[in-house]
């Protein structure tokens, strides 16, 4: 008898240990994944750079069937109807809200990004417009400045939360030198991770350094030129200045506006990442489940036999 428990026991411990990870450890094959995505009009890049954002790939889905699932609802005349009537919106508010970020519906492929970047733009509209018109009145254009907010989105939420901390509390005293205000300027474009290119194009190209800052009247009545540089190397933005761009007080009042940016940033960052992730966890948590029970009755049953033995023992 105990060997047959022994045996009950081994196998429901084996059967969590090796056919669990088996049923949960497949992904959706490339044929079905090129094929869903020509269904959905993207790229194999947008479908990467969309589960970066929630800190997955593919191999954390059990099958397409999955992975269609939790990416959500193409949008279709239907649903973005029911969407509109939720917030008691018309197609024509709906575009002029968009229009206000720089977006359009077209730019969203499922309902539910839709309908939370809806939610947002209309519960934070006075901030968002706010930034907005900040890097509008910096010299960037409209699409400019949704090209750079939407970079802020794609940046790690934890990581840009404390930065901004460090920010704010470095523009708490006013750069009243120009190594102070070289200084601010270097610490804004990393916090939000950008490769700045700041030079004049007096006959010549000049790039903007401390040591020519460091010339009395050098700037005087020159034009600034600003590109806004990704990791990848891509052109996010481009503006041209004045030689306001190194007064203390721009700087102050600029780089607490880019905290303010910033902030938003992360709002919507957290908004899209709670209500928007992908459940991919639920599948191991439901085998570990099992397994602990599994775990749990072979301990009972070795109990229960060993006490039987010792009953008939005595």
């Amino acid at each position: 008898m105990q060997r047959i428990i022994l045996f009950v026991c081994a196998l429901m411990v084996g059967s969590t240990l090796f056919m669990g990870p088996m049923s949960v450890g497949a992904a959706p094959s490339e044929d079905e994944v090129d094929s869903y995505l020509k269904e959905i009009g993207w790229t194999r890049s947008d479908l990467d750079n969309y589960l970066k954002f929630y800190e997955i790939s593919l191999e954390d889905f059990k099958d397409i069937d999955h992975l269609r699932d939790e990416l959500g609802t193409p949008i279709n005349e239907e649903n973005l109807l029911i969407m509109l009537e939720t917030y008691d919106l018309t197609k024509e508010e709906l575009e002029v809200l968009l229009s206000r970020f720089g977006e359009k519906v077209q730019d969203y492929t499922f309902i539910e990004d839709l309908e939370i970047a809806v939610d947002f733009y209309m519960t934070h509209e006075e901030e968002v417009a706010r930034a907005e018109d900040f890097l509008v009145s910096m010299g960037f254009e409209a699409e400019e400045a949704r090209l750079i907010f939407h970079h802020i989105l794609s940046l790690p939420k934890d990581v840009l939360a404390e930065e901004l901390k460090r920010l704010e509390a470095m523009l708490e005293e006013e750069p009243n030198s120009v190594d102070k205000v070289f200084s601010i300027w270097t610490e804004m474009m990393s916090v939000f991770q950008v490769d700045a290119d700041l030079h004049v194009e007096d006959g010549e190209r000049v790039q903007v350094t401390e040591e020519t800052l460091m010339q009395p009247g050098w700037l005087e009545g020159k034009a600034v030129h600003l590109d806004l540089y990704n990791g990848e190397g891509s052109l996010l933005a481009s503006a041209v200045m004045d030689e306001q761009i190194v007064s203390p007080t721009y700087v102050q009042t600029t780089g607490t506006e880019l905290v303010h940016l910033g902030q938003v940033g992360v709002k919507m960052s957290d908004e899209l990442y709670q209500n928007r992730m992908p459940d991919t966890a639920s599948l191991y948590g439901l085998g570990m489940l099992v397994g602990l029970c599994m775990l749990g009755a072979s301990v009972m049953l070795v109990r229960w036999s060993r006490m039987g033995l010792a009953r008939r023992g005595s």
